[in-house]
């Protein structure tokens, strides 16, 4: 198992699209400098990264650790159900959201920057500690409750909001958190996963 704090080290690594340094790695990942190193040797060992004159990823399968390490629907979620459509909903819950954090991801986020399928679900990361407002801004709004929902809100370690930008006023998650997102559910999503790493020029 992939301890969090390298996922972390890695979704930096992969989501800030430039080479850094060690510090600003450990700052950014909010990982000790000491353990930072180890996982940058390491990741250098297996050929992943190149540590001189500053880190850069050399090999973007290096997402694929991400996806196999923290899969998607293995996150806590809490769910949300709605009678309008989700691919309606992706732009509704971006206009209510206000000065709420959120990222889509997913289906969702494929559909703003690599449309593959049309979304039956929605996965949206949220800012921690958010949850009751979100909960309070749905209801108000007739997005009520359901643990089988598919309206799905994630609350992450990982800063999902690293690398993270905004689409036609919407926010989505980085390329390289977005594709380990959609890799890791298998199926449709896999192949959504694969289309958006051609029209975004992923090396996976």
């Amino acid at each position: 198992m992939i301890p969090a704090s390298a996922l972390r080290v890695i979704h930096v690594l992969l989501s800030c699209g430039r080479a850094v340094s060690l510090r600003e790695l450990s700052r950014e990942s909010g990982v000790a400098l000491s353990r930072c190193s180890r996982y940058v040797n390491e990741l250098e060992r297996l050929g992943y990264v190149r540590k001189r004159p500053r880190i850069k990823v050399v090999n973007e399968e290096l997402v694929y650790l991400l996806a196999y390490g923290r899969p998607l629907r293995s996150l806590p979620c809490t769910g949300f159900e709605s009678l309008e459509r989700p691919e309606y909903l992706i732009g509704k819950i971006a206009e209510l959201a206000g000065g709420l954090t959120y990222a889509y991801t997913h289906l969702a986020g494929a559909e703003l920057i690599a449309p593959y399928v049309v979304p039956n679900e929605i996965y949206m990361y949220v800012g921690e500690g958010e949850e009751e407002k979100w909960t309070e801004l749905f209801e108000k709004n007739q997005i009520y409750p359901s643990s089988r929902g598919s309206i799905r809100l994630v609350v992450s370690d990982l800063n999902p909001f690293y690398g993270a930008r905004t689409v036609r006023g919407i926010r989505v998650v980085s390329d390289s958190l977005l594709f380990a997102d959609l890799y890791s559910c298998g199926g449709r999503e896999r192949e959504a996963a694969k289309f958006l790493a051609r029209q975004v020029g992923l090396k996976v």
